[in-house]
Protein backbone atom coordinates (compact mmCIF):
# COMPACT_ATOMS: atom_id res chain seq x y z
CA UNK A 1 0.00 0.00 0.00
CA UNK A 2 2.51 2.57 0.32
CA UNK A 3 4.28 1.85 -2.47
CA UNK A 4 1.37 2.19 -4.32
CA UNK A 5 1.14 5.24 -2.74
CA UNK A 6 3.91 6.68 -3.66
CA UNK A 7 3.94 6.06 -7.11
CA UNK A 8 0.44 7.41 -7.17
CA UNK A 9 1.83 10.86 -5.89
CA UNK A 10 4.75 10.64 -8.23
CA UNK A 11 2.47 10.41 -11.25
CA UNK A 12 0.51 13.12 -9.89
CA UNK A 13 3.76 15.20 -9.52
CA UNK A 14 4.73 14.36 -13.08
CA UNK A 15 1.33 15.62 -14.66
CA UNK A 16 1.55 18.87 -13.01
CA UNK A 17 5.10 19.58 -13.87
CA UNK A 18 3.66 18.71 -17.89
CA UNK A 19 0.66 20.72 -16.99
CA UNK A 20 2.74 23.96 -15.87
CA UNK A 21 4.97 23.33 -19.13
CA UNK A 22 2.35 23.45 -21.55
CA UNK A 23 0.61 26.58 -20.32
CA UNK A 24 4.06 28.43 -20.24
CA UNK A 25 4.55 27.43 -23.86
CA UNK A 26 0.61 28.80 -24.83
CA UNK A 27 2.18 31.86 -23.19
CA UNK A 28 5.08 32.31 -24.89
CA UNK A 29 2.90 31.97 -28.11
CA UNK A 30 0.87 34.83 -27.79
CA UNK A 31 3.97 36.77 -26.42
CA UNK A 32 2.46 36.93 -22.52
CA UNK A 33 4.83 35.31 -20.99
CA UNK A 34 6.92 36.61 -18.39
CA UNK A 35 10.60 35.54 -18.94
CA UNK A 36 12.41 35.44 -22.16
CA UNK A 37 11.26 32.20 -24.19
CA UNK A 38 12.87 30.38 -27.51
CA UNK A 39 14.46 32.48 -30.23
CA UNK A 40 10.76 35.07 -30.57
CA UNK A 41 11.40 37.89 -28.15
CA UNK A 42 12.01 41.20 -29.23
CA UNK A 43 10.28 40.85 -32.37
CA UNK A 44 7.27 42.35 -31.37
CA UNK A 45 8.98 45.91 -29.78
CA UNK A 46 11.52 45.99 -33.24
CA UNK A 47 11.95 49.42 -34.51
CA UNK A 48 10.50 50.19 -37.32
CA UNK A 49 13.02 50.88 -40.34
CA UNK A 50 14.82 54.31 -40.59
CA UNK A 51 13.52 55.92 -43.16
CA UNK A 52 10.20 53.82 -43.37
CA UNK A 53 8.37 57.58 -43.76
CA UNK A 54 10.23 59.12 -47.10
CA UNK A 55 8.50 60.08 -49.98
CA UNK A 56 7.79 56.46 -51.75
CA UNK A 57 4.38 55.69 -51.76
CA UNK A 58 2.62 57.18 -48.40
CA UNK A 59 -1.06 55.63 -48.00
CA UNK A 60 -3.59 57.33 -45.30
CA UNK A 61 -2.37 54.60 -42.76
CA UNK A 62 0.95 55.14 -43.08
CA UNK A 63 0.71 59.35 -42.74
CA UNK A 64 2.78 61.84 -44.19
CA UNK A 65 3.73 64.52 -41.45
CA UNK A 66 1.46 67.25 -41.47
CA UNK A 67 4.81 69.32 -41.49
CA UNK A 68 5.96 67.68 -44.29
CA UNK A 69 3.14 67.93 -46.01
CA UNK A 70 2.55 71.51 -45.60
CA UNK A 71 6.14 72.18 -47.07
CA UNK A 72 4.96 69.74 -50.57
CA UNK A 73 2.19 71.79 -50.68
CA UNK A 74 3.82 75.24 -50.89
CA UNK A 75 6.69 74.32 -53.15
CA UNK A 76 4.30 72.44 -55.44
CA UNK A 77 2.15 75.77 -55.44
CA UNK A 78 5.41 77.94 -55.86
CA UNK A 79 6.89 76.02 -58.35
CA UNK A 80 4.36 75.32 -60.98
CA UNK A 81 1.95 78.57 -60.31
CA UNK A 82 0.97 80.08 -63.81
CA UNK A 83 -0.41 83.86 -64.61
CA UNK A 84 -3.85 82.96 -64.70
CA UNK A 85 -3.60 81.78 -61.12
CA UNK A 86 -4.12 78.29 -61.88
CA UNK A 87 -1.46 75.48 -61.28
CA UNK A 88 0.21 72.97 -63.79
CA UNK A 89 2.83 70.59 -62.74
CA UNK A 90 3.74 70.06 -66.98
CA UNK A 91 4.21 73.33 -67.40
CA UNK A 92 8.03 73.13 -68.39
CA UNK A 93 6.88 70.54 -70.58
CA UNK A 94 4.41 72.37 -72.61
CA UNK A 95 7.07 75.50 -72.84
CA UNK A 96 8.07 76.10 -76.26
CA UNK A 97 11.15 73.63 -76.99
CA UNK A 98 14.36 75.20 -78.05
CA UNK A 99 15.27 74.72 -81.69
CA UNK A 100 17.57 71.70 -80.44
CA UNK A 101 16.76 69.38 -83.75
CA UNK A 102 18.29 71.64 -85.60
CA UNK A 103 22.00 70.64 -84.49
CA UNK A 104 23.27 68.08 -86.81
CA UNK A 105 21.74 64.55 -86.65
CA UNK A 106 20.69 64.85 -82.92
CA UNK A 107 16.86 65.18 -84.34
CA UNK A 108 16.75 61.06 -84.87
CA UNK A 109 18.52 60.35 -81.62
CA UNK A 110 15.80 62.04 -79.69
CA UNK A 111 13.02 61.23 -81.50
CA UNK A 112 14.06 57.85 -80.71
CA UNK A 113 14.53 58.79 -76.83
CA UNK A 114 10.85 60.43 -77.20
CA UNK A 115 9.31 57.64 -78.34
CA UNK A 116 11.26 54.99 -76.03
CA UNK A 117 10.16 57.39 -73.21
CA UNK A 118 6.62 57.00 -75.09
CA UNK A 119 6.39 53.67 -74.54
CA UNK A 120 7.44 53.07 -71.21
CA UNK A 121 4.84 53.30 -68.52
CA UNK A 122 3.95 56.95 -66.45
CA UNK A 123 4.71 57.31 -63.31
CA UNK A 124 2.25 58.64 -61.19
CA UNK A 125 2.96 62.56 -60.80
CA UNK A 126 2.42 64.12 -56.79
CA UNK A 127 -0.16 66.46 -56.41
CA UNK A 128 -1.04 68.75 -54.11
CA UNK A 129 -4.17 69.76 -52.45
CA UNK A 130 -5.01 71.59 -49.36
CA UNK A 131 -8.56 71.83 -48.26
CA UNK A 132 -9.54 74.82 -45.93
CA UNK A 133 -12.42 77.06 -44.79
CA UNK A 134 -13.51 77.54 -47.13
CA UNK A 135 -11.62 76.60 -50.56
CA UNK A 136 -8.92 74.55 -51.97
CA UNK A 137 -5.23 75.15 -52.55
CA UNK A 138 -4.60 75.02 -55.41
CA UNK A 139 -8.22 75.92 -56.27
CA UNK A 140 -8.02 75.59 -60.49
CA UNK A 141 -5.16 72.23 -61.32
CA UNK A 142 -3.97 71.49 -65.10
CA UNK A 143 -3.30 68.45 -65.75
CA UNK A 144 -3.49 65.62 -68.23
CA UNK A 145 -5.66 63.15 -69.77
CA UNK A 146 -3.89 59.73 -69.50
CA UNK A 147 -1.26 60.77 -66.88
CA UNK A 148 -1.56 58.81 -63.41
CA UNK A 149 -1.26 61.37 -60.41
CA UNK A 150 -1.25 61.01 -56.50
CA UNK A 151 -3.02 63.17 -55.30
CA UNK A 152 -1.42 64.24 -52.21
CA UNK A 153 -4.82 65.78 -49.67
CA UNK A 154 -5.11 67.41 -46.29
CA UNK A 155 -7.48 69.35 -44.14
CA UNK A 156 -5.84 72.58 -42.68
CA UNK A 157 -8.39 73.36 -40.53
CA UNK A 158 -11.56 71.00 -40.23
CA UNK A 159 -12.82 68.17 -41.55
CA UNK A 160 -13.78 68.43 -45.06
CA UNK A 161 -14.86 66.88 -48.08
CA UNK A 162 -12.86 66.68 -51.65
CA UNK A 163 -15.74 65.39 -54.74
CA UNK A 164 -13.82 65.23 -57.97
CA UNK A 165 -16.34 64.60 -60.58
CA UNK A 166 -15.26 62.40 -63.27
CA UNK A 167 -18.29 62.00 -66.13
CA UNK A 168 -21.40 60.05 -64.26
CA UNK A 169 -19.41 59.10 -61.46
CA UNK A 170 -17.76 61.24 -58.87
CA UNK A 171 -14.21 60.04 -56.70
CA UNK A 172 -15.13 61.21 -53.14
CA UNK A 173 -12.36 61.53 -50.37
CA UNK A 174 -13.12 62.54 -46.97
CA UNK A 175 -10.24 64.76 -45.58
CA UNK A 176 -9.21 65.06 -42.06
CA UNK A 177 -7.39 67.99 -40.32
CA UNK A 178 -3.79 66.94 -39.98
CA UNK A 179 -4.45 63.85 -41.50
CA UNK A 180 -2.70 63.40 -44.97
CA UNK A 181 -4.49 60.82 -47.51
CA UNK A 182 -3.45 59.80 -50.90
CA UNK A 183 -5.55 58.66 -54.04
CA UNK A 184 -4.12 57.85 -56.97
CA UNK A 185 -6.35 59.04 -60.17
CA UNK A 186 -6.10 59.09 -63.72
CA UNK A 187 -8.13 61.36 -65.68
CA UNK A 188 -9.16 59.48 -69.24
CA UNK A 189 -10.68 62.12 -71.36
CA UNK A 190 -9.79 66.12 -71.30
CA UNK A 191 -12.48 68.44 -70.11
CA UNK A 192 -13.12 70.17 -66.76
CA UNK A 193 -13.81 68.42 -63.60
CA UNK A 194 -15.84 69.81 -60.63
CA UNK A 195 -13.97 69.44 -57.43
CA UNK A 196 -16.05 70.63 -54.34
CA UNK A 197 -16.42 70.17 -50.52
CA UNK A 198 -18.72 66.82 -49.51
CA UNK A 199 -18.81 68.04 -45.69
CA UNK A 200 -20.47 70.62 -43.92
CA UNK A 201 -17.83 72.88 -42.69
CA UNK A 202 -19.62 76.34 -42.00
CA UNK A 203 -21.59 79.05 -43.70
CA UNK A 204 -19.59 79.41 -46.81
CA UNK A 205 -19.59 75.62 -47.25
CA UNK A 206 -21.80 75.71 -50.76
CA UNK A 207 -19.18 78.55 -52.28
CA UNK A 208 -16.03 76.03 -51.41
CA UNK A 209 -15.11 74.06 -55.24
CA UNK A 210 -12.46 74.41 -57.39
CA UNK A 211 -11.89 73.21 -61.06
CA UNK A 212 -9.35 70.55 -62.54
CA UNK A 213 -8.95 70.77 -66.45
CA UNK A 214 -7.58 68.50 -68.36
CA UNK A 215 -6.40 69.04 -71.91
Amino acid sequence: MPERHFTTRRGFIAALGFGAVSLYGAWAAYGAAPLPFGGHTGHKDAAPEAGAHGHGGHGATEGMAPEEFRFGHDVFVRKYAQRDGSVNPHAAEDAPAHEGNAHGGHGHADAGHDHAAAMAPAEPVDVYLMAQKFAYSPDVLRLKAGQAYRFRMMADDTTHGASIQLGSAARIIRLRPNVVTEQTITFTKPGEYLLYCTVYCGQAHDAMHGRIIVG
